[in-house]
């Protein structure tokens, strides 16, 4: 059910973007592992064109904030409909692994 909750979000999400997605070429979330919490920080999917050096130490940064000890950021890039796809698949293996997915809510 979890997965199905999950699919039918992205999807809902996705719709969502479309008028963003004119503006940028590609899109991006971005996800840290905080190990000491056995969870996943994760973003929303966002179009976005910023190098992604930048969105990663951003991310970070506000994780930093949030007073959340985590690993290194990553915010993997690709079409609107594969980021989706990866995200939930990045969702299921770490739920897999044992960590709980925390939504994170942050914008770029």
């Amino acid at each position: 059910m979890r997965v199905q909750f999950a699919l039918i979000w992205a999807a809902v999400l996705v719709a969502g973007l479309n008028a963003r997605a004119a503006r940028a070429a590609e899109w991006r979330y971005c996800l840290a592992i905080a190990p000491s919490q056995h969870a996943v920080y994760m973003s929303a999917p966002f179009p976005n064109d910023t190098p992604m050096e930048t969105l990663e130490a951003a991310f970070a940064h506000a994780l930093d904030r949030a007073r959340v000890e985590h690993d290194a950021v990553q915010c993997p890039r690709g079409s609107q409909e594969s980021i989706a796809t990866m995200r939930l698949q990045a969702m299921q293996y770490n739920r897999a692994s044992g960590n709980k997915i925390v939504e994170f809510d942050w914008q770029p």
